[in-house]
């Protein structure tokens, strides 16, 4: 099976992409500008969205930095809890940064956590 006839992940095609990924120290960035279809009617981000974007990119982020923390052990991929918040309302056409951290590298690795920021890309304030 080629990767063209692999199934889509679900979310991966919301328009996030990572722009940096730095495993040793368990973060990642990513960018995404905002669409009309990602905000509800009360003007902030979709809750679901949010929660599968930091879902998605936290799984992979926590698995890479747990191996590059315990190589012998199995990778780590969930998290204890998903929360989710949303801060702000948010105009369509608004840059976003999302940034995710796992605080692994100074844990023992038993309740794994990770966090997702969602801040605007221009003022910095977290939506």
């Amino acid at each position: 099976m080629t990767t063209s006839m692999l199934p889509e992940m679900y979310g991966s095609s919301v328009g996030a992409h990572v722009v940096n990924t730095d495993i040793e120290n368990g973060t990642m960035r990513l960018k995404m500008r905002v669409e009309a279809e990602h905000i509800t009617t009360s003007g902030v981000l979709d809750e679901g969205l949010v929660a599968t974007i930091a879902d998605n990119h936290t799984t992979f982020l926590l698995m890479s930095h747990s191996l590059s923390v315990q190589p012998d052990q199995m990778p780590i991929s969930v998290s204890i809890c998903l929360t989710v918040h949303t801060m702000a309302r948010i105009a369509p056409g608004t840059d976003i940064e999302i940034v995710c951290s796992t605080p692994l590298a100074t844990s023992t690795l038993k309740q794994p956590q990770a966090a997702a920021v969602f801040v605007d890309a221009h003022d910095n304030r977290i939506v």
